[in-house]
């Protein structure tokens, strides 16, 4: 399991890796391209804003267009029935022993997720 996981995250490190050597590497010849024709300040101008503003102009867009959220009733029956449970839970029952069993049901289902059912 573990030689899993940490072959997934090497894959993952040596994805993003590629993915910021290439784009960088983009930037430098568009740059290096733009040099003799606007000078090196400029044409570092020019690369960073062709790399800039469409992903800037994108999230803009999402925002503006996301519609906005309907307002959550403030004493909805679910909120008042967790508020009573968490408020027992602080009068009745030791905190640790709260934390220890969900710590321990989190531990079980962890192990557990791959085994088949017998």
């Amino acid at each position: 399991m573990f030689a899993r996981l940490s072959a997934k995250a090497t894959f993952l490190a040596i994805a993003i890796a590629l993915v910021f050597f290439g784009v960088g590497l983009i930037g430098l010849g568009i740059a290096a391209g733009l040099t003799p024709l606007v000078g090196a300040p400029w044409g570092d101008v020019i690369t960073g804003a062709i790399f800039l503003l469409p992903p800037l102009i994108w999230a803009l867009a999402v925002v503006s267009a996301r519609p906005a959220r309907p307002a959550a009733p403030v004493n909805s029956g679910s909120r008042q029935i967790m508020t009573a449970i968490i408020a027992a839970l602080a009068k009745e029952t030791p905190w640790i022993a709260v934390v220890g069993a969900g710590l321990a049901a989190a531990a079980d289902l962890f192990l557990n997720r791959n085994k088949s059912q017998k």
